[in-house]
């Protein structure tokens, strides 16, 4: 039997990630940033809480995440053991992350709904995300792990080992990362340092200035 078509992987440019940024309402904005710096997935985003966030480090930890429980979301560990993981922070998502804890002052998850309960996939996706697609016109086929492809591109990008991105993934396998990635790792003397920070601020200059002037 041919195996089967693997997903595509869909690439946004910093302009793309920013306005979609901007076009988040304003208390969902970060989990943007989350995607695209990274690398986090949905759920893992979705239950960052405060006191995984090392700010003099310059780092996130990675051990929950929300998942759907009897139609209920809860909050789970990762899916395995590589998922729980600490993960480097941007100094644009650090600004967007402390903004939103000074605003909202959240005691643990920093994302909930207006009722206080932790957010499901399912309602981010159609209530939140999908408005802020079409506003900031992004393809409208673009899904939250299109974020996620986007970190690890723009790692590979920058000259960082596929190994290292690997882990940040929080991939069980560096196999995986390779079958995903690979195509995109450079040749040696086109790598540079890691510039996740410089494009999505490249980006912010762009459109916005940076993300903060978007709340």
């Amino acid at each position: 039997m041919p195996e089967p078509d693997k997903t595509p992987i869909r690439l946004l440019a910093p302009a793309e990630v920013i306005a979609l940024y901007r076009a988040m309402r304003p208390d969902y904005a970060p989990p943007v940033l989350l995607g695209a710096a990274p690398g986090l997935r949905q759920g893992e985003t979705l239950g960052l809480a405060v006191d995984r966030i090392d700010f003099a480090e310059g780092m996130l930890t990675v051990d929950q995440q929300v998942v759907v429980i009897d139609r209920s979301p809860t909050l789970a560990s990762p899916k395995t053991r590589a998922s729980v993981r600490d993960v480097p922070m941007p100094a644009v998502l650090a600004d967007a992350l402390a903004e939103h804890i000074d605003r909202h002052k959240p005691e643990d998850v920093l994302f909930r709904t207006t009722r206080g309960n932790l957010i499901r996939r399912d309602y981010f996706n159609a209530d939140i995300l999908k408005p802020a697609i079409f506003s900031a016109g992004v393809p409208v086929d673009m899904t939250f792990h299109d974020l996620r492809h986007t970190f690890a591109s723009t790692a590979l990008a920058e000259g960082v080992p596929i190994s290292e991105v690997s882990r940040w993934l929080g991939h069980e396998s560096i196999t995986t990362t390779v079958d995903l990635y690979g195509h995109l790792v450079p040749e040696a003397s086109e790598r540079g340092s890691y510039g996740a920070e410089q494009r999505l601020r490249h980006g912010a200059r762009t459109h916005v200035m940076c993300p903060r002037c978007a709340l």
